[in-house]
């Protein structure tokens, strides 16, 4: 979801009406809105997590002034988090399709449910990796509450 918030010119900003017609010219470029200072737009929480991301890459992670090794883990965490989101929404969409057969939704539901389970551990996993990493390389609590939030971009 995208909410588009915009702020209002003031009267002044507004061209004066003549009665003479405009040149063509002049007429085309009024009927195209200039853009405007004072636009405001707020992304949704999945929207923000995929501008986060930057197109797939990890362009926050990359910029941020972490070890590389550490950089490394934290794409990981956030690869395995992409991939139980992805579950999730197949799983969601299972359990609400149907026009399948009672066994058949079950057993895919099921498939998907052990498919978490494992993803959910090879997070856990990560996550302790990052973690013991972070102690290794001596970060300061302000790196480690960088990892924290690179680790965590939903929060």
């Amino acid at each position: 979801m995208i909410s588009i918030n915009a702020t209002a010119l003031p009267p002044t900003a507004h061209p004066k009406a003549t009665s003479q017609p405009a040149p063509a010219a002049v007429a085309v470029s009024l009927a195209k809105p200039a853009p405007q200072h004072g636009v405001e737009v707020n992304l949704s929480e999945a929207g923000t997590h995929k501008s986060a991301q930057g197109n797939g890459t990890h362009a926050d992670i990359d910029a941020s002034n972490l070890p590389d090794s550490v950089k490394k883990v934290l794409k990981s965490v956030r690869e395995i988090q992409e991939r139980i989101n992805e579950k999730m929404d197949e799983l969601k969409a299972v359990m609400n399709d149907h026009s399948l057969p009672i066994k058949s939704r079950e057993a895919k539901i099921h498939g998907l449910q052990i498919e978490l389970a494992s993803l959910t551990s090879e997070l856990n996993k990560a996550t302790q990796v990052l973690r013991r990493t972070e102690n290794e390389m001596k970060l300061s609590t302000a790196e480690k509450n960088l990892s924290k939030a690179l680790a965590n971009p939903y929060r």
